[in-house]
Protein backbone atom coordinates (compact mmCIF):
# COMPACT_ATOMS: atom_id res chain seq x y z
CA UNK A 1 0.00 0.00 0.00
CA UNK A 2 2.76 2.33 1.30
CA UNK A 3 4.44 1.83 -2.74
CA UNK A 4 1.39 2.36 -4.60
CA UNK A 5 0.96 5.77 -2.76
CA UNK A 6 4.50 6.61 -3.11
CA UNK A 7 4.15 6.11 -7.12
CA UNK A 8 0.93 8.29 -7.40
CA UNK A 9 2.59 11.10 -5.83
CA UNK A 10 5.53 10.99 -7.70
CA UNK A 11 4.07 10.56 -10.73
CA UNK A 12 1.51 13.95 -9.99
CA UNK A 13 5.11 15.45 -8.97
CA UNK A 14 6.67 14.37 -12.25
CA UNK A 15 3.11 15.46 -14.32
CA UNK A 16 3.47 19.04 -13.00
CA UNK A 17 6.25 19.41 -13.58
CA UNK A 18 5.98 18.58 -17.36
CA UNK A 19 3.96 21.06 -17.93
CA UNK A 20 5.57 24.05 -16.62
CA UNK A 21 7.76 26.21 -18.89
CA UNK A 22 10.22 28.97 -17.84
CA UNK A 23 10.33 32.48 -19.35
CA UNK A 24 11.48 36.10 -19.24
CA UNK A 25 9.34 39.09 -18.19
CA UNK A 26 9.71 41.67 -21.31
CA UNK A 27 7.39 44.26 -20.14
CA UNK A 28 4.41 44.77 -17.99
CA UNK A 29 1.60 47.11 -18.75
CA UNK A 30 -1.61 47.59 -16.87
CA UNK A 31 -3.03 43.82 -16.69
CA UNK A 32 -0.82 42.32 -19.26
CA UNK A 33 2.55 40.57 -18.79
CA UNK A 34 4.69 40.09 -21.85
CA UNK A 35 6.96 37.10 -21.25
CA UNK A 36 9.21 35.69 -23.76
CA UNK A 37 8.84 31.64 -23.38
CA UNK A 38 12.11 29.33 -24.49
CA UNK A 39 9.03 26.78 -25.39
CA UNK A 40 5.47 27.45 -26.40
CA UNK A 41 4.30 24.01 -27.53
CA UNK A 42 2.04 23.06 -24.82
CA UNK A 43 0.33 26.66 -24.25
CA UNK A 44 -2.83 28.16 -26.64
CA UNK A 45 -4.08 31.56 -27.05
CA UNK A 46 -7.31 31.59 -24.12
CA UNK A 47 -5.88 29.03 -22.65
CA UNK A 48 -5.87 29.64 -18.77
CA UNK A 49 -2.27 29.89 -17.23
CA UNK A 50 -0.36 30.23 -13.36
CA UNK A 51 2.17 32.66 -14.04
CA UNK A 52 4.79 32.28 -10.48
CA UNK A 53 1.20 30.46 -8.69
CA UNK A 54 -0.84 33.59 -9.85
CA UNK A 55 -3.65 32.70 -12.43
CA UNK A 56 -4.24 34.35 -15.51
CA UNK A 57 -5.43 33.95 -18.95
CA UNK A 58 -3.18 34.01 -22.59
CA UNK A 59 -4.47 36.40 -24.73
CA UNK A 60 -1.86 36.75 -27.34
CA UNK A 61 0.64 34.44 -28.98
CA UNK A 62 3.49 35.68 -31.90
CA UNK A 63 6.06 33.47 -32.46
CA UNK A 64 8.19 32.58 -28.99
CA UNK A 65 6.64 35.22 -26.83
CA UNK A 66 3.13 35.60 -24.85
CA UNK A 67 0.96 37.79 -23.34
CA UNK A 68 -1.00 37.31 -19.97
CA UNK A 69 -3.84 38.63 -18.79
CA UNK A 70 -3.73 39.26 -14.90
CA UNK A 71 -5.19 41.14 -11.99
CA UNK A 72 -1.81 40.41 -10.55
CA UNK A 73 0.45 41.91 -13.10
CA UNK A 74 1.53 44.91 -11.46
CA UNK A 75 3.58 41.96 -9.23
CA UNK A 76 5.93 41.64 -12.09
CA UNK A 77 8.96 43.67 -13.27
CA UNK A 78 10.77 43.63 -16.27
CA UNK A 79 13.63 40.72 -16.89
CA UNK A 80 12.25 38.87 -14.08
CA UNK A 81 12.23 34.97 -14.53
CA UNK A 82 8.91 33.22 -14.65
CA UNK A 83 7.30 29.91 -14.52
CA UNK A 84 4.22 29.26 -16.50
CA UNK A 85 1.95 26.61 -15.62
CA UNK A 86 -1.06 25.34 -17.47
CA UNK A 87 -4.50 25.58 -15.14
CA UNK A 88 -6.90 22.70 -14.69
CA UNK A 89 -9.63 24.53 -16.22
CA UNK A 90 -13.03 22.84 -14.76
CA UNK A 91 -15.31 21.74 -17.40
CA UNK A 92 -18.60 20.35 -17.33
CA UNK A 93 -19.52 22.12 -14.33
Amino acid sequence: MKKTVLFLVLSLCVASVACAAEGKVKSVSDDKITVEMSDVAKLKKGGSVKINGKAGKITAMEGTTITVKSGKASEFKAGESVKIDKANDMQGC
